[in-house]
């Protein structure tokens, strides 16, 4: 995994939300109609994953940049990096919102191991959403900081951000390079370059996206700044509400 991601509150979130449920090799997994286990284990590890594809995808758009062709450099258009850009771009924000996405599911399922009346949705998953997830722990754990920052999530200006540009990437859109560039031209010739901007350039998007190497980077940033919160809080729920070991 990427250095920045925060693997000492996550694998502990893991370890700590595994007691709630049976062995791996257990008859009661093994033939569990509704996979709880598993569903629990595999979106817990679909979250590093996709941080990881994320941090893939920053650290290739940076290389490619690093290296443009003199059509690039020059402002005009090159459509082989174009394509190589967008293609980084609409991974890593699809990536980027399954990151959350997923960690809900797996949050999901633990509460249904400590609490299982109000999460009834294990038996319908495709039901299960950042929202639903919410509400269940908002009936079940009302007092647990990891409800309220499950649920200030999508009032969260970082996450707004990604979540704006998924739905503009996965539903309709591609993006594109845009340059503005105005100067002066002097008498003896010379040219001075007075104002000069790039961004990516998204029909329908709120904002700019600022174009240059760290475009990524400052999302992949804001996503593990929301993602340590989120792994911290859901660490210290899963540590507070272990079971209760039956007495020898």
């Amino acid at each position: 995994m990427p250095a920045s991601f925060p693997e000492t509150e996550f694998r502990a979130f893991g370890i700590a939300a595994s007691n709630f449920f049976p062995g791996l090799l257990s008859d009661e997994v093994l033939y569990d109609p509704q996979e709880k286990r598993r569903h629990f284990d595999l979106s817990w590890q679909a979250v590093r994953y996709r941080y990881r594809s994320c941090a893939e995808c920053s650290d290739k758009f940076k290389v490619l940049l690093d290296n443009p062709s003199e059509m690039w450099q020059a402002g005009w258009g090159d459509e082989e990096l174009t394509y190589k850009l967008e293609r980084c771009i609409y991974i890593f924000f699809m990536s980027a919102l399954s990151i959350f996405d997923s960690f809900a599911l797996s949050l999901y399922f633990l509460g249904n191991a400590i609490q299982a009346s109000a999460f009834p949705d294990v038996a319908a998953p495709r039901k299960i959403t950042r929202a639903s997830t919410h509400r269940a722990m908002s009936a079940a754990f009302p007092a647990d900081p990891i409800t309220g920052l499950l649920g200030n999530l999508p009032n969260d200006a970082r996450f707004k951000a990604i979540d704006h540009i998924r739905n503009l990437l996965g539903h309709r859109i591609s993006g594109r390079r845009s340059v503005r560039s105005s100067g002066t031209l002097k008498k003896d010739g010379s040219y001075t370059t007075d104002f000069h901007e790039e961004s990516w350039h998204m029909p329908g998007a709120t904002g700019k996206l600022v174009f240059d190497r760290e475009l990524l980077q400052r999302h992949l940033d804001d996503i593990t700044a929301l993602l340590s919160s989120l792994a911290g809080a859901a660490r210290t729920f899963a540590e507070s509400h272990q079971p209760v070991k039956p007495s020898q």
